[in-house]
């Protein structure tokens, strides 16, 4: 009796710890502008990559734009892969 008792109550926390939904930090919301994503947008295939603020490694500056970040700095973000 016990153990199903564990068992149930294990998969009611993992079932309920898989339903969360985060939301977005202040920094993130901060980061990016929704009015200027443009996904319809061409840019080059150039590979020269920017640190978008929201820590995303974008293959160059109109890929950045585009996505409707606000700011970047050059080269890849730092833990990139």
């Amino acid at each position: 009796m016990s153990a199903r008792l564990f068992f149930s109550m294990s998969f009611a926390l993992l079932l309920g710890s898989a339903c969360q939904r985060g939301t977005p930090s202040t920094a993130a919301a901060d980061c990016i502008d929704p009015s200027k994503i443009r996904k319809d947008a061409m840019c080059t295939m150039q590979y020269d990559p920017v640190c978008g603020c929201d820590q995303k490694t974008y293959s160059n500056a109109c890929q950045a734009s585009n996505a409707g970040v606000k700011t970047y700095t050059s080269g890849a973000c730092p833990g990139a892969k």
